[in-house]
């Protein structure tokens, strides 16, 4: 039998709007954010969810909980659903990061794997850490339909691995929007088949605006 994932990216907030890089740090969903979730909730509204883990960030639990509804299955919080750890840029933008660490952020636009932010993780610490806790949820929950609520970094790293892209690549694929679905199943014999890629067809246009926006990314040079 199948097992179903659902990975969801959490709905905006004010951070995400002002292209700041969040990381660790603790941000709200705003209320736009809020009604993003809502969308996911009612596009998830007739599909069964049998567990649902989110990472410990509120941006994500918060979202979780929308997307549950009145669903009799508890959000569990697990730290490895966690986002990218940025250390001493958090709370800035890319011009200040570019100010304060010159070269970092154009590694960070063009060759994350060279990328070294300063009392943060590393996107490859990241890559292994969400495919590590992808693989230990998928196997306590064989054969049920699981919804994971996280971020734009670790899901779209989790999607290049299954595609078999680089870590270079994350930022030349499909950016994966505000409360976007994102979707996989796994065989008995864990074969991987990606079936929907941050597909966000059901928040209406004027919530979907800079749903994709990626702090940093205005101010890198190609």
């Amino acid at each position: 039998m199948n097992t179903k994932v659902i990975m969801v990216r959490h709905g905006e907030t004010e951070w995400n709007v002002l292209c700041k890089f969040l990381g660790s740090a603790d941000i709200p969903l705003n209320e736009k954010g809020r009604r993003q979730a809502g969308y996911a909730k009612e596009a998830l509204k007739d599909t069964q969810i049998d567990v649902i883990y989110s990472s410990p960030m509120l941006r994500a639990y918060e979202t979780g909980v929308i997307i549950k509804g009145d669903r009799d299955v508890a959000v569990m919080k697990d730290d490895e659903l966690r986002e990218i750890g940025c250390g001493k840029w958090e709370g800035l933008d890319g011009n200040e990061v570019e100010e304060r660490f010159p070269g970092q952020i154009y590694l960070w636009g063009n060759r994350p794997e060279d990328c070294r932010i300063e009392g943060g993780d590393t996107f490859q610490e990241v890559s292994d850490r969400i495919i590590q806790a992808f693989w230990r949820i998928v196997r306590e929950n064989r054969g049920k339909t699981i919804l994971i609520t996280s971020h734009m970094i670790c899901l779209t790293l989790l999607m290049l691995h299954f595609e078999g892209k680089r870590i270079n690549e994350m930022w030349n694929v499909k950016p994966i929007g505000n409360a976007a679905l994102n979707m996989i199943e796994v065989s008995g014999d864990d074969k991987v088949t990606i079936t929907v890629w941050s597909d966000d067809s059901f928040v209406p246009e004027e919530d979907k605006k800079g749903s994709a926006l990626v702090a940093g990314r205005d101010y890198v040079e190609e």
